[in-house]
């Protein structure tokens, strides 16, 4: 019963307060708050799991700004960056992981002997502690640190050079380790990520998670090696020897939804913004197109991850899609398919209207027409929500659609890490390149397409008789089969090997992740900075819309509440982008 009461007071806290905005270094001691005498290190720990879910969240933690700034959603704030975000926009990002994550990990490490008696809990924390680190760098460059939770002792923090912050956090992945090596100390009570059906195997999948994100930590920073004054190519190499790394879809780490819908709610929140009364936010015309138009055929997962409200978008008047009767800009004609023997340019106004994906194109800020019943959403990977069989049934129905929102958070799957390998493969020669290609798009293919049978539920009838072989029509029709994954890959395999040079083959690699990552824009946006692949990203709207976001703003209640903050262009690049300014945009 106890394990029980924790697991929802910390769900509801997590689920209550997450979009919530603090001032986050503030951290004086308050008489209503709780003091660490009357913490219990177990309810502590599983607050730290589940902010960690909010802080990578692809709708309200750092994946949906990654995400709308790469195309896998609309940025709508306007067709300028530096007008798209505020700095207030990255208040929550920031509070969460100074004042949630940061703070508690501190907590955590201060109980009396917590190594030996809470070495599970310590080490897996140390482990998101380092990825916050890691993010925190990648998104804003140097960050406080060492100052920056004294609380009383220094409310006006210093901020720590990024490559230090970086160095420290390969630290705690190391700490991280460790203590999960030892085997000692208290089970938890949950594990929201891997689960405690035999807690020695979650241990070892943290430490394999472990050493995925110090992969990734490296592929990311090897451009910047010099500054980190390490051995990059050595330490990737070993990790790649040890072949400790995720590989397998049971070893993914990432986050598990509940099918709740109150007291509390669990669900994915893709799912809470699209299944009950109203469809929140855009798609991106632009993953949409990837999908549809930009190979000359179908993505196998195309169903999986969309459901459209409406299957014929072709016909709509002016006062519901304005751009409908437009000439798609100038600037647009220019940016074309990747692929030689395809000849589609970008989308302009919807992705394909025929077939009724109805997203946003890139920086178009224009007012919102009365579309929320109309607009493609979530479909049923990654967001739990409904499987797209055509049918074009209405789905804010209080949450009774799909797997009810029991999606996932994707933050470091087996095909993100086969990409990286892929990445490494080609620009440090150690690896196959193209075998890891074809590892991360079908452990992709097998990831998205298991959750079509995760509720038969899902699929729904065309008509209203039940005969099984109405249903095998249907099957066949939307659901993805082996062969067409085979021509998929088989497709891509060709055009890796037509690709003349070695920025042309990762061109093709960045257009595979740039699809497979849906649910998780952080790759994404590291990737396009680092590499500048795929090189053609829908423009925005606007001919000029000045610099992308090399680095995000910081947060105004840093800024604001103290005087060690200085406020940064989003020119500005982090000390592993070594590319040219204004190289992407």
């Amino acid at each position: 019963m106890k394990k029980i009461i924790y697991s929802i007071l910390a769900l509801s806290m997590i689920f209550a307060t997450s979009s919530c905005e603090t001032t986050e270094l503030d951290l004086l001691e308050s008489p209503t708050q709780v003091g660490q005498d009357q913490l219990d290190p177990q309810f502590l720990f599983n607050n730290i799991q589940l902010n960690f879910r909010g802080f990578a969240s692809a709708t309200g933690g750092y994946g949906s700004f990654a995400s709308s700034v790469t195309r896998q959603f609309s940025m709508t704030g306007s067709s300028v960056y530096a007008g798209a975000y505020s700095p207030g926009t990255f208040n929550g990002i920031w509070s969460n992981a100074y004042a949630g994550i940061l703070q508690d990990v501190q907590t955590l490490e201060n109980f009396p002997d917590a190594e030996t008696n809470f070495s599970y809990q310590l080490g897996v924390s140390k482990i998101l502690k380092a990825q916050v680190l890691f993010t925190l760098v990648d998104f804003f460059g140097d960050v406080p640190l060492e100052e920056a939770l004294l609380g009383a002792e220094n409310q006006s923090p210093s901020f720590t050079d990024q490559v230090s912050v970086y160095l420290a956090a390969f630290e705690d992945l190391n700490q991280g380790r460790a203590l999960l090596a030892s085997g000692s100390g208290i089970e938890p009570l949950e594990d929201f990520y891997y689960g405690l059906a035999n807690s020695s195997t979650s241990r070892a999948k943290w430490i394999t998670a472990a050493n995925s994100l110090e992969l990734r930590a490296l592929n990311n920073a090897k451009a910047g090696a010099s500054d980190l004054g390490i051995d990059v190519t050595a330490r990737i190499t070993a990790l790649l020897n040890a072949n400790n790394l995720i590989d397998d879809a049971s070893e993914d780490l990432q986050f598990n939804y509940g099918a709740n819908r109150l007291n509390p709610n669990t669900r994915h929140p893709g799912y809470n913004g699209n299944y009950e009364n109203d469809a929140s936010g855009y798609l991106a015309n632009y993953l949409m197109w990837e999908m549809t138009q930009e190979k000359g055929f179908d993505d196998p997962r195309l169903f999986y991850y969309f459901y459209r409200q409406d299957t014929n978008a072709q016909n709509e008047d002016i006062f519901t899609l304005g751009c409908s009767v437009q000439a798609a800009p100038g600037h647009y004609s220019t940016v074309t398919s990747i692929y030689e023997d395809v000849d589609v340019s970008v989308p302009f106004c919807t992705a394909v209207p025929a077939r009724g994906y109805w997203g946003r194109d890139h920086g178009d800020a224009s007012g919102i027409p009365p579309d929320g019943a109309k607009r493609t959403v979530w479909g049923i990977y990654p967001a739990g929500g409904a499987f797209d069989v055509g049918d074009a049934a209405g789905i804010q129905n209080e949450g009774t659609d799909g797997l009810l929102g029991a999606g996932i958070e994707p933050i470091l799957l087996s095909t993100h890490v086969a990409f990286i390998k892929a990445e490494i493969a080609l620009e440090l020669g150690i690896g196959d390149a193209q075998a890891s290609l074809e590892d991360a798009i079908r452990f992709s293919m097998d990831k998205v397409t298991s959750f079509g049978s995760l509720n038969p539920t899902t699929v729904v009838i065309a008509d209203d008789s039940d005969t099984a072989a109405n249903e095998e029509v249907l099957l066949e029709e939307f659901l993805a089969t082996q062969a067409q994954i085979d021509n998929y890959v088989n497709f891509v395999n060709d055009a890796y090997n037509a690709a003349p040079g070695n920025d042309d083959k990762l061109n093709v690699i960045m257009k595979e992740q740039h699809i497979a990552s849906f649910g998780n824009g952080l790759e994404v946006y590291n990737a396009y900075r680092r590499t500048g692949f795929p090189n053609n990203m829908q423009p925005s709207l606007n001919p000029n819309p000045g610099d992308f976001y090399r680095s995000a703003f910081y947060p105004d209640t840093s800024i604001n509440n103290n005087p060690n903050a200085q406020q940064a262009d989003i020119s500005r690049q982090v000390f592993w982008d070594k590319n040219p300014a204004g190289f992407i945009n």
